[in-house]
């Protein structure tokens, strides 16, 4: 089935803002479609997912550039920098793994919650079971160490699950563990460029031919429209998302995940 230039707008946006906000956005991708009456192409779903990604490097450029330079070109920064990113690329390879693992044996497991309504409602349900659950915590003032890593990277593997939310279960897991805030969202966000690089890749490598005869069903300006929005309004829903853990009120999200797993518990037995 093909998707218009305004859906695919619709879709991009959407993507933008819950795939970092802690709401979902595969479990929001996912809605957005059966509302819409449509099921969009694999490769569709790999372009905004993309878009986001290019958001997120983006904004975190800087860092990035950081932690390729520690290991590349190490005198071109102080010592204390290299240290600090040679030992942020050890987390984030350390928190890969499980991810990898998880992710590798549940995805195809796990496929069919996309489309069932009773499913998606279990998944915000346990995403705003966690994200209610910062509530009670402080905030944290301690580093990142590798048991905080590979417990992120757990997490992160089983946000393969539609609507449970990987910003929201890997944040949350985190303000748990009394980790500073500043230093979670950014190995939050940077955790997830592998999963979503390898995620991706893996994807693509397992369409059959049916998947890959419909990519020509969606014109490219819906592909261009659906990359540019979700690359857009991620970036923007990063800085937003910052903020709002910095003041503390993560836990706001819950309401709404809660609220809809509720209604979407409903509608599953109407």
């Amino acid at each position: 089935m093909t998707v218009d230039i305004i859906q695919s707008l619709i879709l991009g946006i959407v993507q933008g803002i819950t795939e970092w906000l802690p709401i979902s956005s595969s479990g929001h991708l996912a809605l957005t479609q059966l509302i819409f009456n449509i099921r969009v192409p694999v490769f569709f779903d790999l372009i905004l997912h993309i878009g986001t990604l290019a958001g997120l490097v983006g904004f975190y450029r800087t860092d990035l550039s950081k932690i390729f330079r520690s290991i590349l070109y190490p005198r071109s920064m102080e010592i204390r920098e290299v240290k600090e990113y040679r030992n942020l690329l050890v987390l984030i390879i350390i928190g890969t793994i499980p991810t990898a693992i998880i992710a590798f044996a549940l995805k195809s497991l796990f496929e069919f919650s996309f489309y069932d309504f009773l499913l998606l409602s279990i998944g915000f349900f346990i995403s705003g079971v966690f994200i209610f659950i910062t509530k009670f915590f402080k905030k944290g003032t301690r580093s990142i160490n590798k048991f905080d890593a590979v417990l992120i990277g757990i997490a992160q593997g089983f946000s393969v699950f539609s609507s449970i939310s990987r910003s929201g279960i890997t944040i949350s897991l985190g303000m748990i563990r009394q980790i500073d805030h500043t230093q979670l969202v950014k190995f939050s966000f940077l955790l997830s460029i592998p999963s979503i690089i390898g995620g991706s890749v893996f994807d693509f490598l397992l369409m059959n031919d049916t998947q890959m005869s419909a990519i020509g069903d969606i014109p490219i300006l819906s592909y261009i429209m659906g990359f540019i929005s979700s690359a857009l309004v991620g970036y923007l829903t990063i800085k937003l998302l910052i903020d709002i853990v910095n003041k503390g009120k993560l836990h706001y999200f819950a309401y709404y995940c809660l609220a809809l797993a509720l209604i979407l518990l409903v509608y599953s037995f109407v």
